[in-house]
């Protein structure tokens, strides 16, 4: 059985890796994030923008109901708490 990328996979190829780790590298200013990466914030950030959820609790519920697809994102797991001291 073929293997295809979900669309939120595809929309997230569209803003290459190593070019949004540059990035954040060179523009980085404020306290290093401790337990989450800067991808992982990214990959929550923009499924909250593209599902439209309303709270950061909805948030992390969504992604963790998601939790297995997270590694093929490249992203891991987001706790409420780390998502609250990143933003």
């Amino acid at each position: 059985m073929a293997n295809h990328d979900t669309v939120f996979a595809q929309l997230l190829k569209l803003i290459p890796r190593h070019e949004f780790e540059s990035l954040a590298n060179k523009h980085h200013q404020g306290q290093k994030l401790r337990r989450m990466t800067r991808w992982s914030q990214h990959v929550a950030l923009f499924l909250a923008q593209v599902s439209g959820r309303p709270s950061l609790r909805d948030i992390v519920s969504n992604l963790s109901a998601q939790s297995a697809k997270l590694y093929h994102l490249g992203s891991a797991r987001v706790t409420r708490t780390s998502f609250m001291t990143s933003c």
